[in-house]
C-alpha cells in the first residue's frame, strides 16, 4: 500500500507540473526561438538585450535601446521567479528521493510552482505588448509573419 501511495503521489506531482508547463509555454508571447528563454538572466541573455526574433526586424538604435530597457526592468524579477520554480521542483524531487509523500505539501508545491509560472507568463505578455508598441506597423507585420512561420515549424518539424 505504501508503494502505491508513493507512486500515486509522484504521479500527481508530475501531472500537476506537466499540466502547468505547457500552459506557461503556450502563454509565452515572445514567439521567437527557444533561445529567448534560457533560465536565469533570460531577459539579459542577448548581447544587446534584444531577442533574435526582434533583431531580425532591422530595428533603429532607439528601438533597440527601448526594447533592451523593457527587458532589463524585469530581469531580476524573472530571475527570482525562475529560481522559485526551480526550488519548488527540487523540493518535490527531494521528497521523492526520500520516499516520502505528504499530500498537502505536494499540492502546495505544485500549486505554487504553477502560480509562479503563470506570473512569469503574465510578465512576458506585458513585455510583448510593450515591445510591439515600439515597432512600426511594417515591423509588426514582419514579426507576425515570422511568428506564423515559427509556429508552423513547431507543429510540423522536419523529419
Amino acid at each position: 500500500m505504501k508503494t502505491f501511495n508513493h507512486t500515486l503521489a509522484m504521479f500527481l506531482a508530475a501531472s500537476s507540473i506537466a499540466l502547468a508547463v505547457p500552459l506557461a509555454v503556450e502563454a509565452r508571447p515572445m514567439g521567437g526561438d527557444a533561445d529567448d528563454c534560457r533560465g536565469p538572466h533570460s531577459m539579459q541573455g542577448h548581447r544587446d538585450g534584444v531577442p533574435p526574433s526582434l533583431a531580425a526586424l532591422k530595428l533603429t538604435s532607439e528601438q533597440r535601446e527601448r526594447i533592451s530597457a523593457l527587458r532589463r526592468q524585469d530581469a531580476d524579477l524573472m530571475d527570482e521567479k525562475f529560481k522559485h520554480v526551480r526550488d519548488t521542483r527540487a523540493q518535490l524531487d527531494e521528497m521523492e528521493m526520500r520516499g516520502e509523500y505528504d499530500e498537502v505539501k505536494v499540492r502546495m508545491l505544485t500549486e505554487e510552482g504553477a502560480r509562479v509560472m503563470a506570473e512569469m507568463a503574465q510578465i512576458r505578455a506585458r513585455q510583448q505588448h510593450q515591445m510591439m508598441a515600439i515597432l512600426t506597423p511594417e515591423q509588426r507585420q514582419q514579426f507576425a509573419a515570422q511568428r506564423a512561420e515559427t509556429m508552423k515549424r513547431r507543429q510540423h518539424p522536419a523529419a
